[in-house]
C-alpha cells in the first residue's frame, strides 16, 4: 500500500470520526443529540450490573438456603418431639412460642422456595422459561413483597413473645387493678421446654443477623477498601460474567412494530439511530419499541437478544408489548407525532 491510499483511508477515517463528533455535539461543543448519550449511559451502566450480579444472585441463593434449611429441618424436629397442645402446657405463653415457631417455619419455606422459583426463570434462557417469565414475574414479585412484610410483622410478634414483659413474668401488678398476674408463667427454659425456647431465640437473633449484615459487612470490609482496593477489585471480578443477559425471545422481538423509513416521518434532529449514530436512509427498515422510541432493527433485534428493555427510557418491551399487539395500528409518537403506521 503506497503512501497516497494510507493517506485517503486516514482521511475517511478522520472524516467519519468528525461525523459522529458532529451529531453528538452542537456547534457551541454541547451535547445535541441527548437520547445517544443516554443509550451509552444505560448500556455502560447495564454491562455494570450485570458484571457485578453475574453470579452473587447464586451465591446469595445458597447462603440463603444453607441459613434456612437448618432452622426448617430443626423446627420440624423440636415440633415433632414437643409439640402439646394448649391444655397440656403450663402456661398461654409457651403455646404461643409453638405457635410461632411453627408459622415462622412454614413462612421460611416458601420465601425459599419462591426465591428458587425466581432465580430459575431469572437464569434460564430457553424460550418456555422466557414465557413463563413474562407472564408470571410480576405475579412472583407482588408475592415476595408480601411474604417479606409478614416476615417482618411475624419477626416484631417474636419479639413480644419470645422476650417477654418482666412485669408480666414477674408477676408485678397491674397499675390499672392492683391484681398480680402470678398465672403466667415466665416465658424461659426453666417454664418451657428448652430445645423449643432455644429454637425459637435463635432464629431471632438469626433474624437480626440478616437484618444487620450489610452493616457488619461494611465494617470488616472498610479496612480492607481503605488499604487493600486493587485486590479486592481483583477478587471480586472474579466472580463477574459479562456473557450473562435478560433478553427478549426472537419471537417477541418479531412480534415488535417495524415500518420504513419515509423522509420527515421524524423531527430533523430525531432522524438517526441512537445506538449506532448513523441517520436513516429512505425505506431503510426501523424497528419500533412499544416506548415509541425507534431504530434501525439490525441494531434493535441486536440489543434486544441481550437486553430486553428500550436503550433509551430502560422500559421494558414485555409491559406494553401485549397491549400493543392488540391494537390495530401503532402510533410513534417523536416529538411531535408525525406520522402513524398502521
Amino acid at each position: 500500500m503506497n503512501s497516497g491510499q494510507q493517506s485517503n483511508i486516514a482521511g475517511t477515517s478522520g472524516r467519519r470520526g468528525a461525523a459522529v463528533a458532529a451529531r453528538l455535539l452542537g456547534r457551541d461543543g454541547r451535547p445535541h443529540n441527548e437520547e445517544a448519550h443516554a443509550v451509552r449511559l444505560n448500556v455502560l451502566n447495564s454491562s455494570v450490573q450485570e458484571a457485578r450480579d453475574a453470579r452473587s444472585s447464586r451465591i446469595i441463593m445458597w447462603a440463603i438456603t444453607f441459613i434456612s434449611v437448618p432452622q426448617i429441618l430443626a423446627s420440624i424436629v423440636v415440633l415433632s418431639l414437643k409439640w402439646h397442645t394448649r391444655e397440656k402446657l403450663f402456661s398461654s405463653a409457651c403455646y404461643r412460642l409453638q405457635v410461632w415457631v411453627l408459622v415462622q417455619a412454614i413462612h421460611m419455606s416458601v420465601v425459599l422456595g419462591v426465591e428458587w422459583i425466581v432465580y430459575y426463570l431469572n437464569t434460564c434462557y430457553t424460550n418456555r422459561v422466557i414465557e413463563l417469565r413474562e407472564q408470571y414475574m410480576r405475579y412472583l414479585g407482588n408475592i415476595k413483597y408480601g411474604l417479606d412484610l409478614l416476615g417482618v410483622f411475624w419477626f416484631l410478634v417474636g419479639n413480644m413473645w419470645v422476650i417477654s414483659d418482666d412485669d408480666a413474668q414477674n408477676g408485678k401488678p397491674d397499675a390499672a387493678n392492683g391484681e398480680r398476674h402470678e398465672d403466667v408463667a415466665p416465658l424461659s427454659p426453666s417454664h418451657c421446654d428448652s430445645s423449643l425456647y432455644q429454637l425459637a431465640f435463635w432464629m431471632i437473633v438469626i433474624t437480626y443477623v440478616k437484618i444487620f449484615l450489610p452493616c457488619i459487612l461494611l465494617l470488616i470490609l472498610l479496612p480492607v477498601i481503605c488499604f487493600c482496593l486493587p485486590c479486592l477489585i481483583r477478587v471480586l471480578s472474579r466472580f463477574q460474567d459479562p456473557m450473562r443477559g435478560k433478553g427478549a425471545s426472537h419471537e417477541t422481538i418479531a412480534r415488535l412494530a417495524c415500518t420504513n423509513y419515509k423522509q420527515d416521518m421524524f423531527a430533523r434532529d430525531d432522524c438517526n439511530c441512537c445506538i449506532c449514530l448513523n441517520d436513516y436512509v429512505e425505506e431503510e427498515e426501523l424497528r419500533l419499541l412499544p416506548c415509541r422510541h425507534h431504530f434501525h432493527k439490525q441494531c434493535a433485534d441486536e440489543w434486544l437478544i441481550v437486553n430486553a428493555t428500550c436503550p433509551t427510557c430502560r422500559l421494558s418491551i414485555y409491559e406494553t408489548a401485549s397491549e400493543d399487539s392488540e391494537q390495530q395500528g401503532y402510533r410513534l409518537g417523536s416529538r411531535n407525532d408525525i406520522f402513524q403506521v398502521v
